[in-house]
C-alpha cells in the first residue's frame, strides 16, 4: 500500500528554490542568476568569460548534482529544473549568456528526451545570437539491452566524472572544441548501473509500493522509473558481481574495458543510504575488479554524487582511464561536492599496518591453552560456551527488544562478545587458571565489542582478574569468586559513576552478590547460592522498570522498560541451572544473566 513520505519542507512546490537558496548560503562562492526563482541557475559568484564555459543541469532531485559541483575547475553553471523535470528553454539560454563568453561554452546533457529537446533548443538559439555552443550527450547506463530505437541509454552519475573532465579541460586554458572532444570521450569511456532497495519519494507525493518486502531492483533509472528487474533482497557482494558483469559484459560492449585496462571507479549513493553500506560496496568492488576482472584502479570516488530523492541504493560507474583522464580527475576544483581529498596514484594493495608490538596481544606467538585441561578447566570451558551460545541464539531478539528502546544494535554487539570468546576459548584462554581466563575474556570482549558496552565488560573482568590474583590460588573455590564479584561491582560503580537504584546493570548485580555472600555464609552448598543469587538477579532487574534513570548510557546500561522485562520474562525459558563450586557464576552467569536467563550445563 503507497502511504504518504516524510519531507523536511514548506511548500513541496517551492522545494528547489529553497535548496538552491540553501546552498548558495551555504558556500559563499554560489550564486543565483538573476530571475531567480523563475530560472533556476546556480553559478560561480566571481566566474570568469576568458575560459571555455561549461554547463549542466536537469531535473532537480538528484542533489548533490548539478548544482554542488559548481566551481571553478568544474562547472561553470547548473540548470535546475523541477523535481524530475527538464529545465525550460529560457532558464537554459539565460545560464548560457551569463557564463559565455568569446572561447564559448560546452553543454553536458544526459541521455534523456526532454533535457535533449531542451537544451538542444537553447544550444539552436545562442548560436543565432553569436555564441559558440557544443553540446556532449551522456548515455552511461549498462542495465538496459542495447538500444534498439533512438532513446539510447540513460544518463547516469557517470556524468559527473565527465564534468569533472571537461571543467578541468576548460581550466586548462583548451579551446572548445579540444574540450568538448575530451568530454565525449569521457562518456564513451563511462559505464554506470544502478540497484535500489526502495523507491524514492517525490515532495508532497505518495511513496510507491512498487518494491515490496524483500525485493530489490536492479537496473533502475534515476528518476525513479523501473529497472531491468525485480529480485529478492541479496547480499551486497552477488549484487556488486552482477553489476560489475553487467558493465564490463563483452556481449553489450558498453564500455571498451578489457583485462589489463586502467579504469577509475565510483560508488554512488541514491540518496537514502548510508556512507557506511557505500563503504562496505567500495570494499567489495575493488578486489573484484583487481582480481577477477583484472584491471588496475587507479581512482576510487565513493559518497552521493548524483541521487534520487530519498532512494536507498547504490550505483557503480567504471571509467576506463588514461594519463589524460587521470591528469583532469586530480587537477584542483572549488565545487563543494567533489571529493578533492581523492587524488594520486593508489597501490596496487593496502596492507594493515602492523600494530606495534607492545599493543598486540600477548598469546599471539602461540597457544595458551592447556593440552590437558584439569576438572576446573572442564567446568569453566563448559560454562563460558554455555553463556555464550546462549547469547548467540537470540542476537535477534535481543536487537528487536532494544529497538524499541534503542539503537537496536545490542543483540549484535553482544553477539560480536560472545562469539570471540568461543574463538578465542579455543586457542588463547589457559582455562586451568580461572584468573588468567577470566582476564582474556575482558580482553576478547573489549576488542570486539567496542562502545560503553565493550569497556563495562572489560573492566568487569578485568576487576575480577585482579581480586582472583590477590589469593594467587590453583584452584578458585566459590567465596573467592564471589569476592570477585563485589570487586567487580566496586569497579564498574566507580568508573561509570552508577549506584544502585540508577536503573543500571548494578540494580541486577548488587543483590545477586549479597544473596550470593549471605548464602555462602549461611553454608549453602554452592550450586544452590548460586541458583538464588541468579534469582535476586532477576528480581533486581523487575525492580528497574518503575525507576528513573540516572545516568545516561546505552541499554546494555540501563536495564530496559517494563516491555523489555516483560518480554524477557516470557520469551525465554529458564532450565535448571546446573552449577558445581567451580562453576564461574558470578563471572559468567551474571556477566550474560540479565540478557540470555537460559543456560544449559
Amino acid at each position: 500500500m503507497a502511504f504518504q513520505g516524510k519531507k523536511l519542507m514548506d511548500d513541496p512546490d517551492d522545494a528547489v528554490t529553497d535548496f538552491i537558496e540553501g546552498l548558495v548560503e551555504t558556500y559563499p562562492a554560489l550564486h543565483y542568476l538573476d530571475g531567480f526563482p523563475q530560472i533556476k541557475v546556480v553559478l560561480c559568484s566571481d566566474i570568469s568569460t576568458d575560459k571555455v564555459a561549461v554547463i549542466s543541469g536537469g531535473g532537480s532531485g538528484h542533489e548533490p548534482a548539478h548544482a554542488g559541483f559548481v566551481g571553478e575547475g568544474m562547472l561553470s553553471a547548473a540548470i535546475c529544473g523541477d523535481v524530475f523535470t527538464s529545465p525550460p528553454v529560457d532558464s537554459i539560454l539565460a545560464g548560457i549568456r551569463a557564463v559565455t563568453g568569446p572561447k564559448g561554452c560546452l553543454l553536458i546533457v544526459k541521455n534523456y528526451t526532454g533535457d535533449r529537446l531542451n537544451f538542444g533548443l537553447a544550444a539552436e538559439q545562442a548560436k543565432s545570437e553569436g555564441y559558440k555552443v557544443e553540446i556532449v550527450i551522456v548515455g552511461d547506463d549498462c542495465a538496459l539491452p542495447p538500444p534498439r530505437g533512438i532513446a539510447g541509454r540513460r544518463g547516469l552519475a557517470g556524468t559527473i566524472l565527465v564534468h569533472k573532465v571537461a571543467g578541468a579541460a576548460a581550466e586548462a586554458g583548451l579551446p572548445l572544441a579540444d574540450v568538448a572532444a575530451e568530454a565525449k570521450y569521457a562518456s564513451e569511456m563511462v559505464g554506470t548501473m544502478g540497484v535500489a532497495l526502495s523507491v524514492c519519494t517525490l515532495p508532497g507525493q505518495l511513496t510507491s509500493d512498487r518494491l515490496g518486502p524483500g525485493k530489490m531492483e536492479l537496473g533502475l533509472g534515476i528518476h525513479g522509473e523501473p529497472g531491468a528487474a525485480v529480485v529478492d533482497l541479496l547480499p551486497v557482494d552477488p549484487v556488486v558481481s552482477h553489476v560489475l558483469q553487467q558493465i564490463l559484459s563483452k556481449d553489450t560492449q558498453y564500455v571498451p574495458i578489457t583485462r589489463g585496462s586502467r579504469v577509475v571507479v565510483m560508488i554512488n549513493g541514491l540518496g537514502a543510504t548510508p556512507i557506511m553500506e557505500l563503504m562496505i560496496a567500495s570494499g567489495k568492488t575493488v578486489p573484484k575488479l583487481q582480481v577477477e576482472h583484472g584491471l588496475a584502479v587507479d581512482r576510487v570516488y565513493t559518497g552521493s554524487f548524483m541521487t534520487s530523492l530519498d532512494m536507498a541504493g547504490f550505483s557503480i560507474s567504471i571509467m576506463k582511464a588514461d594519463e589524460v583522464i587521470l591528469r583532469r580527475l586530480d587537477a584542483p576544483t572549488k565545487a563543494p561536492y567533489w571529493p578533492v581529498s581523492v587524488e594520486g596514484d593508489r597501490p596496487p594493495t593496502k596492507l594493515p599496518v602492523p600494530i606495534p608490538t607492545s599493543c598486540s596481544r600477548k598469546n599471539d606467538e602461540g597457544s595458551n591453552r592447556p593440552q590437558e585441561l584439569s576438572v576446573q578447566g572442564r567446568i569453566l570451558e563448559a560454562a563460558i560456551e554455555a553463556a555464550a551460545n546462549a547469547i548467540i541464539n537470540i542476537k535477534d531478539c535481543l536487537n528487536e527488544w532494544d529497538g524499541k528502546v534503542g539503537d537496536g544494535d545490542c543483540g549484535s554487539t553482544l553477539f560480536r562478545g560472545a562469539a570471540a570468546i568461543v574463538e578465542d576459548m579455543r586457542n588463547y584462554y589457559p582455562l586451568n587458571d580461572a584468573a588468567e581466563t577470566i582476564n582474556e575474556i575482558g580482553s576478547s570482549v573489549e576488542r570486539v565489542m567496542g562502545g560503553t558496552s565493550g569497556i563495562i565488560y572489560s573492566i568487569f573482568c578485568k576487576a575480577a582478574y585482579a581480586k582472583l590474583k590477590e589469593n594467587n590460588l590453583p584452584f578458585v573455590e566459590s567465596r573467592q569468586w564471589a569476592d570477585a564479584l563485589e570487586a567487580s561491582i566496586t569497579a564498574i560503580s566507580k568508573y561509570g559513576g552508577a549506584k544502585a537504584g540508577y536503573r543500571t546493570l548494578l540494580d541486577a548485580l548488587i543483590p545477586a552478590a549479597s544473596i550470593l555472600e549471605e548464602r555462602l555464609a549461611a553454608g549453602d552448598e554452592p550450586t544452590t547460592a548460586f541458583f538464588l543469587s541468579s534469582e535476586a538477579a532477576l528480581s533486581g532487574a523487575e525492580s528497574t522498570k518503575n525507576m528513573q534513570a540516572q545516568i545516561q548510557v546505552p541499554w546494555l546500561w540501563q536495564l530496559g522498560t517494563e516491555l523489555q522485562l516483560w518480554q524477557l520474562r516470557t520469551s525465554t525459558k529458564r532450565e535448571g541451572y546446573i552449577f558445581v563450586e567451580l562453576l564461574a557464576a558470578p563471572l559468567i552467569l551474571h556477566f550474560w544473566l540479565f540478557h540470555c536467563r537460559s543456560f544449559t550445563l
